[in-house]
């Protein structure tokens, strides 16, 4: 099949989160199976064309800020130029886009709306909204126009991706979605890539070799819960002292505000004498984040909210246990009964705690079947073959 993915953020240049790793993940995946690819996304420096792994990429806009307006607009505008061409000259068979942005809009800014049209549901305007995470009234103002331009973008696709169940149940039952036009697609995880890998990243980042390390990956904002662990953090060292607490993503201005949530974080760990015990990255190349995941004893999601949640996969994937939230695909793995995944409520940091110290003190043997668990959960479930011949089904009853 011929696809187009729409999606501002794509790596390396715009690797701003989960959507850019799903969407390379998914493009090199159908690349491997012969189908065709295309990416719009946005470009750094000078617009340009490539081809990379097989995907033929094109980098376009102006304007790369990130959070601003004008920069979206500016991309768009150059977005729906190219994607005029692409359905011009490559006569596609599908156009997917993110829900985040409402980046379908272009599509319907072409004119040519022959190809049918797949939104994946990633986070929204919407989910930001609910979780109150957003720093002031100008933020709410833009996130309420942006979420009401997704849902006009979702309820006009042809077929919907929700990437779980709690994504369906909302697209069915919220924006009262048909249920036909919603299929349930959960992402992958390169499980050959996301595994247990030995190294001496312990000693590089100067922890001590019998501390214990407690590992959370993802932006420090409100929304993904960073303040939570930091007051589950005290007890945690009251109970086992030689735990450090890593914390790896970038800084946002998402504490009360607008002040950097970094420092929010800091100064609540002043307050109980625990600053010592945590470290902060704010970037780790994927090889280094695959050693980390597994150098780890624990790793904790406390997200307020997750569209799905790939990094609990990716820890899993490399043996770890998790404690994590019921959010985005997690209330999903416990159906399996799984050991290895500890599920607390949202915002509780005394669960939270309890949960963490429970696999913090896990006897050696039992820690190596849960570890064997939650990696053959990883493969058995969440493979990329699986994923991509999901997906493909889903395009084909789209062209339909």
């Amino acid at each position: 099949m011929k696809v187009a993915f729409l999606t501002r953020e794509f790596p390396p240049d715009t690797a701003w989160g989960g959507i850019s790793r799903v969407y390379y993940t998914l493009a090199i995946a159908l690349a491997k199976e012969g189908h065709e690819v295309h990416v719009i996304c946005q470009a750094v420096g000078a617009p340009k064309d490539l081809v990379d792994e097989g995907i033929y990429v094109y980098r376009v806009g102006t304007n790369p800020k990130r959070h601003s307006a004008i920069a979206r607009i500016n991309y768009s505008y150059y977005a729906w130029l190219r994607l005029k061409r692409l359905i011009k000259e490559h006569s596609l068979d599908i156009i997917e886009t993110p829900c985040w942005g409402a980046e379908s809009l272009i599509y319907y800014l072409s004119k040519t709306k022959s190809t049918p049209l797949v939104v994946s549901t990633h986070s929204s305007a919407d989910d930001i909204l609910q979780t109150r995470t957003y720093t002031g009234l100008g933020e709410f103002l833009g996130l309420k126009t942006l979420s009401y331009l997704e849902a006009f973008s979702l309820r006009r696709a042809h077929k919907i991706v929700a990437n779980s169940q709690i994504m369906y149940n909302r697209m069915v039952e919220d924006l009262h979605i048909a249920p036909g036009k919603v299929v349930i697609v959960h992402h992958a995880i390169d499980t050959d890539k996301y595994r247990f890998t030995g190294s001496d990243i312990k000693c590089r980042l100067g922890i001590p070799d019998g501390d214990k390390i407690v590992l959370a990956v993802g932006r420090l904002e409100m929304r993904k819960g960073g303040h939570i662990l930091s007051k589950a953090i005290p007890e945690i060292i009251e109970n086992v002292p030689n735990v450090r607490f890593v914390l790896v993503g970038r800084d946002t201005a998402t504490a009360p505000n607008g002040a950097s949530f970094k420092e929010y974080i800091i100064k609540s760990l002043q307050t109980y004498n625990s600053s010592d015990n945590v470290m902060f990255i704010d970037f780790l190349p994927e090889d280094e984040l695959i050693r980390l995941y597994s150098a780890c004893d624990v790793f904790a999601s406390p997200s307020l909210y997750e569209s799905f949640g790939l990094v609990v996969l990716e820890a899993m994937s490399c043996g770890k246990p998790v404690v994590a939230t019921p959010v985005g695909v997690v209330p999903e793995l416990a159906i399996n009964n799984l050991r290895g995944i500890s599920i607390v409520p949202i915002g509780d940091n005394r669960k939270l705690a309890e949960a963490l110290l429970k696999f913090l003190m896990l006897p050696s043997e039992t820690l190596m079947q849960v570890s064997n668990e939650n990696r053959n959960l990883a493969e058995m479930r969440f493979s990329i073959p699986a994923w991509v011949s999901s997906t493909i089904e889903v395009y084909k009853s789209a062209a339909k």
